[in-house]
């Protein structure tokens, strides 16, 4: 994932700060001495110098998907600060004022936070899966002085830039779908309990030709057992399963539909469900 966002944020800087890709080069490399007396070309670095949990944006919230078997809960992703520190490196080309240095970091700057939230275009694969944005920000420079100390470096002008991400912890877990149930009540204690009544039940899940949930419909049996469909279209009948031979549903717009649960999918989509 790290790589991918350092590839989404060259893009971001090169396309929004205007840079010439020709020109200018982007680096996400540790401005060590050694490494800056190598550099052959003007160069924009982004050292990631820390990395975080971003405690705020926690979420331990599931989300739910029907799948084949159940319903599959996935934990939200969690969300990373990923930490940069922002140099240019123009040597040679430099003028005694560093004016080159300011102009791009100004333009750069101006690029960041034109994009707190990230531009779809940019955004790495994992992140579209997840459906989650990448958020920018530039912060103070709080700490980074030491960063340049570590690496050997005296301090130059910079930018302090956080880039938060999401990380999937591959949280989740599937609750397999119960089809019927048989409820029996009982009298007495142990060997001397007698049944006193039974209440056998069949779920049912209705949806129209679009997948979309078939809510507020009265669904009748063959049987005669009737119950009235939930907002998720889901019905519960009490009939098991095998003994259901055909149902007739009337819809909340009026329509009247006879369908069997083993050939009725060219009208309706009906599925078990929990």
């Amino acid at each position: 994932m790290i790589a991918d966002v350092q590839q989404g944020l060259k893009e971001l800087v090169y396309t929004e700060a205007a840079l010439p890709r020709d020109a200018l080069d982007i680096r996400f490399a540790a401005p060590t001495p050694n490494w800056v007396s190598g550099l052959t070309r003007p160069t924009l670095n982004f050292f990631m110098y820390d990395l975080r949990e971003n405690a705020a944006l926690r979420s331990m919230e599931f989300s739910q998907t029907q799948v084949r078997g159940g319903v599959q809960r996935t934990l939200a992703a969690r969300r990373i600060d990923l930490r940069f520190l922002v140099t240019v490196f123009f040597k040679a080309q430099l003028d005694e004022l560093g004016r080159d240095e300011w102009n791009v970091l100004w333009r750069v700057l101006a690029a960041l936070m034109r994009q707190g939230d990230w531009d779809d275009s940019y955004l790495p694969d994992e992140a579209r899966r997840l459906d989650v944005g990448i958020l920018g920000s530039v912060g103070p420079a709080e700490g980074t002085q030491s960063v340049f100390s570590s690496l050997g470096q005296s301090v130059r002008p910079h930018l302090n830039y956080t880039v938060t991400v999401p990380l999937d912890l591959n949280v989740s877990s599937l609750s397999p779908l119960v089809l019927e149930r048989d409820l029996r009540f009982y009298s007495g204690v142990g060997e001397n309990a007698v049944p006193v009544s039974a209440r056998r039940r069949s779920s049912w899940q209705l949806r129209d030709a679009e997948g979309l949930p078939l809510a507020d419909a009265l669904v009748r049996t063959n049987g005669g057992a009737r119950a009235f469909s939930d907002a998720r279209g889901i019905v519960h009948l009490d009939v098991l399963r095998e003994e259901v031979g055909r149902l007739d549903i009337l819809t909340l717009d009026g329509r009247q539909l006879t369908l069997s649960p083993e050939t009725a999918q060219a009208q309706l989509h009906l599925e078990e469900t929990s």
